[in-house]
């Protein structure tokens, strides 16, 4: 087999150099994979590929590695005859870039079969998560109308990601957040639909325990353990920032609590309205204290002027 000179082969777009001869070979080594096949045409080597590979790269007018391009996604799916898959295999030991090409369209493919072999496995009504391909987890995302305002609300494979108050965070800002956390998102509303359910419980007095997972992704260490702890609070109760902190083994980072918890990205469900300051009184929270009293309220703990119920919680005297 001869040797061909490289030193002006460049790479366009679409993987291929710059140089491919389009007449010989009408489409490109990715354009013949990405493109649909045509029920109506062959998927032997009697198409577009010629036989006899060698035969064709001995021609002097011919450079070799378009030969070897042209034939690789009939080599990857096995419709090569034997003695031009042996041809293209030998090319790529003496010729590095189409040795590289080769390997990148292999993986691909690889990749494409892994994502088949898990949807074969899933029910018919999911689709693989794009985890499984590019490592990156979905949010999928909807709307709910409760009776402190319109939220958002995002679920991964793992648990609810997002629960976002909309009358103080635009729908765009919540989205970024999800994408800064690490999240491709996607608009599914039925997927949303257990988040909704038994938050519409809670709201109507009817549920004090969320049985829903929670996926913290994206979240520091500190403020993910300033969650958890926070999600040990019973409902109907009160804790101080001081006492989180005492909790997650931090006693003197009760104003950095309070910080991650203005971080909680799934409030209501982790009850970060529970915490309130040592005085009795309410506190700052990340849907403001209008709503942060009408969730307390729901919960039994109704915040009047002198604060009575926070206060008898606390064992504080009036």
């Amino acid at each position: 087999m001869r040797r061909h000179d490289l030193s002006h082969r460049t790479i366009g777009p679409n993987g291929v150099s710059k140089d491919f001869d389009a007449v010989t070979f009408p489409d490109s080594t990715l354009d013949r994979l990405m493109t649909i096949p045509d029920s109506s045409a062959s998927t032997t080597t009697t198409g577009t590929i010629p036989s006899n590979l060698a035969g064709h790269a001995a021609n002097p007018e011919v450079d070799p590695c378009d030969v070897a391009e042209a034939a690789m996604p009939d080599l990857v799916f096995g419709d090569l005859a034997p003695t031009d898959e042996e041809w293209v295999r030998d090319h790529t030991i003496i010729c590095n870039y189409c040795a590289n090409v080769l390997s990148s369209l292999e993986h691909v493919c690889s990749s494409l079969d892994e994502c088949a072999d898990a949807a074969e496995q899933r029910p018919a009504s999911r689709r693989p998560a794009s985890s499984l391909c590019l490592g990156v987890p979905e949010a999928r995302y909807g709307f709910m109308e409760t009776p402190v305002g319109d939220v958002l609300i995002a679920t991964s494979e793992d648990g609810v990601v997002e629960v976002s108050y909309l009358d103080n965070t635009d729908t765009y800002d919540s989205l970024r957040d999800l994408e800064r956390r690490g999240y491709l998102v996607y608009q599914r509303q039925n997927h949303i639909r257990p988040v909704i359910d038994q938050l519409s419980e809670y709201f109507a007095h009817e549920r004090r325990h969320f049985d829903l997972p929670v996926d913290l992704g994206g979240v520091s260490e500190f403020t993910r353990s300033v969650l958890t702890a926070t999600n040990q609070i019973p409902y109907g109760n009160v804790r101080t920032y001081g006492d989180v902190a005492g909790e997650i083994g931090k006693p003197r980072a009760s104003r950095a609590v309070g910080n991650a918890l203005g971080r909680n990205p799934i409030p209501v469900i982790i009850p970060c309205h529970r915490v309130i300051l040592s005085s009795g009184a309410m506190g700052w929270y990340t849907g403001g204290p209008e709503i942060k009293r009408a969730l307390l309220g729901i919960e039994g703990i109704h915040y009047g002027v002198r604060q009575r119920a926070a206060q008898q919680s606390l064992g504080i005297e009036r």
